[in-house]
């Protein structure tokens, strides 16, 4: 039975998660703590949360608007281990359309001495990429544990019917590079001409982090801001983006290697490509290959700007993979 309230999940529907985002701040970054050279630093307290934070739902998707000003105090010693400081830090804007190189921190020492200045640095050097990592997981958190209150699971009501996955402007990443091949195959009685993609993307993350983020049905629920059908074992089938993406999985081995059948709803009926990861663990990060064969001829350069756009740059976002200090 469909829910008359909201069908297909249609309509916009909005929670004001202000005073969830006070609650998530104070517990993720009070506590927060640095040392350099003997001196020592921790965040002691959250002043100031204020602005707005809303989670949006809007034709089955998922949306995070913020604008949010951060006030937080500090405390620490010196390194003679006697001479203690206190200050504060603020952060003027914290929004959800704010890169994370763009991120404004005003420190101020509370009764500032050529002394105490020192402070400031370990705050800059040793805190503040701490806080940055804290920013970069706030629009996933708050997905996780607000999404039920604005999606209605579709085991609740009817079955959507969304469009076409949209073509977003997207940046190529400069670790990437891209080559494409082109062959025929017979369909349905009829010859499709199909190309090939390879391409490679770097995630500030560990292989095991990024293998999670692509098979586990909860954190890919997150990224793709959506209901996911998704297991990871040989044989099932997953769905994604309402219907958009489907699949099969043919081959997975833990944090090394994925293997599946992949179709877009728009394609021919019945046709799917073969897509294969392979994740490359590297000191500080992992690179991920994917060669994609057996997609229609035109569809290319489209397959190709939704991996980036709605795959990597996406759990980029979600959990703050694209970050690297």
């Amino acid at each position: 039975m469909s829910n008359w309230k909201n069908v297909n999940n249609w309509h916009w529907v909005n929670k004001n998660c202000l005073k969830w985002a006070q609650t998530w701040f104070t517990e993720q970054l009070v506590g927060l703590e640095a040392e350099k050279d003997g001196n020592k630093v921790s965040i002691s307290k959250m002043v100031d949360c204020s602005g707005d934070v809303d989670l949006n739902q809007r034709k089955g998707k998922i949306i995070t608007i913020y604008d949010v000003v951060l006030k937080l105090n500090w405390k620490g010693v010196l390194a003679d281990g006697t001479t203690e400081v206190t200050g504060s830090i603020e952060i003027p804007e914290i929004a959800h359309d704010t890169d994370e190189d763009d991120f404004v921190f005003n420190i101020s020492i509370f009764d500032e001495t050529n002394e105490k200045q020192v402070m400031k640095q370990v705050i800059r050097k040793g805190l503040v990429p701490l806080i940055q990592a804290k920013f970069g997981q706030f629009s996933a958190a708050m997905i996780k544990e607000n999404c039920d209150d604005v999606y209605i699971e579709s085991s609740q009501m009817g079955v959507a019917t969304p469009p076409r996955l949209a073509s977003p402007s997207v940046k190529s990443s400069d670790a990437s590079t891209t080559t494409m091949t082109t062959t025929a195959k017979t369909t349905s009685s009829k010859v499709l001409n199909t190309t090939s993609i390879n391409d490679q993307e770097e995630f500030q993350t560990s292989a095991h982090e990024l293998f999670l983020a692509l098979t586990d049905a909860q954190r890919a629920s997150i990224w793709s801001r959506g209901h996911v059908k998704l297991e990871p074992t040989v044989g099932s089938s997953f769905e994604l983006f309402n219907g958009n993406v489907t699949g099969e999985i043919l081959e997975i081995e833990a944090d090394k290697k994925i293997v599946q059948h992949w179709r877009l709803r728009s394609w021919p009926q019945g046709h799917y490509s073969k897509v294969t990861l392979v994740f490359e663990q590297g000191s500080n990060s992992v690179v991920l290959k994917i060669n994609q064969t057996g997609i229609p001829v035109g569809e290319e350069e489209l397959t190709l700007t939704n991996w980036n756009g709605y795959y990597w740059r996406a759990i980029k976002a979600a959990f703050g993979y694209g970050v690297n200090f």
